[in-house]
C-alpha cells in the first residue's frame, strides 16, 4: 500500500495530465454525440446517438472519480502514512587497508561554501509574507509532536503541501496539505517526529496555483532530537 501511495505521489502531475487529456478526447466525443442526437430525424439514429452520448458521459464520470481518488489519496492518505526509514549499517571488513580520510582543509585550492550561502540556496523560494516557515525556523531543533506553522499567502493559491526529506532532498515525504491561506498560522496536522530517526532533515513548503503550476518551494533545515 505504501509503495502505491508513493507512486501516486511521485507521478501526481503526470496522472492529472493523462486524465485531462483522455477527458478532453471524450468530452469532444460527448459533444459530437449530443449534436448528432439533436439533429437525428429517425428513431434508430436517435437511439444510436443517445447510446454514444450515454457511454461517453459514463466514461467522463469515471475519469472524474479517478481524479478525485488520486487527489484524496495523495493529499490526505499519503500525508498521514509515515514512511519507513531503513538504516543501512556498514559491514566491517577486518582485512581491508585503512584509507585516510580527506577533509576540505587538506585539499589544495578547495574552498568551503559559507553557511550563509548554503542557507540562501535552500531558502531561495521563501518569500516573506507570501511563502515562509515561521516554526520551525531554519536550523532549529525540534522533537516529539510538532505543529508546524508558516505563511501561505499566494494570490493565485490552488493548494499547498509540506514535506520532509532525510537524504538531502533526493526524495520527499508529504506530511499534510491544505487549500486555505495562512498567515503565521498552523499549517494543519501534526508532525510526529518520534517516528523518525534523530538527525538532520529538510522541510519544504510547496505551493501549486489555480492553474496547477508548481511554484518554487521554501526549503529549510531542521534537526530532530530524540525524546528524553
Amino acid at each position: 500500500m505504501e509503495d502505491l501511495l508513493r507512486f501516486l505521489e511521485r507521478n501526481e502531475v503526470w496522472i492529472y495530465l493523462l486524465l485531462g487529456l483522455v477527458g478532453g478526447i471524450y468530452l469532444r466525443k460527448l459533444f459530437a454525440a449530443w449534436q448528432e442526437w439533436r439533429s437525428a430525424v429517425f428513431g434508430l439514429e436517435k437511439e444510436a446517438a443517445q447510446r454514444r452520448f450515454n457511454s461517453n458521459l459514463v466514461f467522463l464520470v469515471v475519469l472524474g472519480l479517478a481524479a478525485s481518488m488520486e487527489f484524496f489519496l495523495v493529499t490526505f492518505v499519503a500525508s498521514s502514512t509515515p514512511q519507513s526509514v531503513a538504516l543501512i549499517t556498514p559491514t566491517a571488513d577486518l582485512l581491508a587497508t585503512p584509507t585516510p580520510t580527506l577533509t576540505i582543509d587538506s585539499i589544495p585550492g578547495a574552498v568551503m561554501e559559507p553557511a550563509a550561502t548554503l542557507s540562501a540556496t535552500l531558502s531561495e523560494g521563501c518569500i516573506p509574507g507570501e511563502l515562509e516557515w515561521t516554526y520551525p525556523m531554519d536550523g532549529e531543533e525540534i522533537s516529539g509532536m510538532v505543529e508546524l506553522k508558516g505563511t501561505v499567502n499566494q494570490p493565485d493559491l490552488g493548494f499547498f503541501k509540506y514535506e520532509y526529506s532525510s537524504n538531502n532532498g533526493q526524495s520527499w515525504v508529504t506530511i499534510a496539505a491544505g487549500s486555505d491561506k495562512k498567515n503565521d498560522q498552523p499549517l494543519g496536522g501534526v508532525w510526529n517526529t518520534a517516528q523518525l530517526v534523530p538527525g538532520d532533515y529538510l522541510l519544504r513548503l510547496v505551493i501549486t496555483d489555480s492553474r496547477n503550476n508548481v511554484l518554487p518551494a521554501c526549503v529549510i533545515r531542521t534537526r530532530i532530537l530524540a525524546e528524553e
